[in-house]
């Protein structure tokens, strides 16, 4: 049978105790002078993949101003401090892939072919958000898919290989299964990475459920690069009551070891309530996820779609400002140099625009279809049927909606 479904979604209604979180150590490197001997290797790194790209001095030069251009936009007067090593590769941000891999020069390629065209295709896409289920066994206060949980299947396994195949060929350097639960469908996860070519890194963005010590260690044996675990609060019974299971902060923690022990790129993602962004709440998470030795916390605001739908969800300026200072504290702080870096999109996009709709990354629904983001969403053709060229197209051309919070 082609596709592999846990059909009985049901928690078992029996006591949980929550577990204690294992002291691990942590990824993020502790050591200035190595720190340092790091960051100079990626220079040379990316000087020899320049060279290799454009094969001139002058259009060389033009792509290294080019780039320095686009940092200076993205961070502003902020230098990348912080770096991570898991399994033999080196990380200095979520959304990119670690070195040394083909994906990372992938990633790299791509990022130049923008900037100073050396090959024929206009792809500019670096990641992709893949959701291949509609099953969860979760009612999460804030689910983005929440109309479409547990209605029938439409993906295959073969519909997920033929949709990986393609954004492969548009040298797609990372791509984030979702769902619903992923891992329900852990067997297709496996047989499509397995058959997946090079230069792509793979990632699950998963609740923790079904992700045991057998299972993070399949997905490292396949080629999956790291995994993104929902963890929504420090306190396992409020985490356990947003996201509607009494098992729900046991299962993310486990994940989290489980990961870590296989040799998996760990990412804690929060979601940034109303009610749980304070500086007391942020640091104490933070602390956790250091006990955890993950590598990342990607920081998300609550948007008012799906479960959300028509509620006032969005942060106030001053959790605006409190996030902010968080995401500038843990990656550029002098106290926290060996803490886990912070991803917080937010910070970026406040300042540089959006990049999804197809212009870095856009999100494919559980039907196939593509839209700008999970959180945005609008139909702009399909990944499984007509022409995928004309479909990013229409995409790009919609774009995203303009970036509105209550800090502007």
């Amino acid at each position: 049978m082609e596709t592999t479904l846990i059909t009985d979604l049901t928690y078992v209604a029996a006591p949980v105790v929550p577990v204690a979180p294992p002291s691990l150590p942590p990824t993020v490197l502790a050591s200035r002078l190595k720190r340092a001997f790091i960051m100079a290797v990626f220079h040379l790194v990316e000087a020899r993949l320049l060279w290799r790209f454009l094969r001139s001095p002058a259009r060389i030069r033009l792509a290294a101003e080019r780039i320095k251009e686009l940092k200076r936009v993205y961070y502003g007067h902020l230098k990348v401090r912080k770096i991570a090593c898991v399994a033999g590769r080196y990380y200095r941000e979520y959304q990119t892939p670690g070195w040394p891999s083909t994906a990372y020069d992938t990633y790299v390629a791509t990022t130049v072919n923008r900037l100073v065209p050396f090959r024929p295709d206009t792809d500019t896409l670096n990641l992709v958000f893949l959701a291949i289920t509609k099953k969860c066994p979760l009612a999460c206060e804030h689910c983005f898919e929440w109309d479409a949980l547990n209605q029938k299947e439409t993906l295959t396994r073969a519909h997920i290989h033929a949709m990986v195949a393609q954004f492969q060929a548009r040298h797609v350097s990372q791509i984030f299964f979702s769902g619903g639960e992923p891992m329900l469908r852990v067997n297709d996860l496996v047989a499509v990475v397995e058959a997946a070519r090079p230069g792509t890194d793979f990632w699950v963005i998963t609740s923790g459920f079904n992700f045991t010590r057998e299972n993070a260690r399949r997905l490292k044996r396949a080629g999956f690069t790291g995994v993104t675990i929902s963890l929504d609060h420090y306190d396992a019974a409020r985490h356990n009551a947003f996201r509607g299971s009494p098992a729900a902060y046991n299962n993310a923690v486990q994940a989290a070891a489980y990961a870590s022990e296989a040799g998996l790129v760990v990412n804690l993602s929060l979601c940034a309530t109303q009610e749980f962004t304070t500086d007391a709440n942020l640091m104490t998470y933070a602390r956790l996820a250091k006990q955890l030795g993950v590598t990342f916390i990607q920081v998300l605001e609550p948007r008012a779609v799906g479960h959300y739908a028509g509620k006032s969800v969005d942060p106030s300026p001053e959790q605006i400002a409190l996030l902010e200072a968080f995401y500038l504290k843990l990656n550029y702080g002098p106290d926290h140099l060996d803490w886990p870096m912070v991803h917080y999109y937010g910070y970026h996009q406040r300042r540089m625009g959006c990049g999804g709709a197809a212009d870095r990354f856009l999100y494919v629904d559980t039907d196939g279809d593509l839209h700008a983001c999970p959180f945005c969403q609008k139909k702009s053709g399909s990944a499984l049927c007509g022409s995928l060229d004309d479909s990013l197209a229409t995409l790009k051309t919609r774009g995203c909606h303009p970036f509105e919070s209550a800090s502007t």
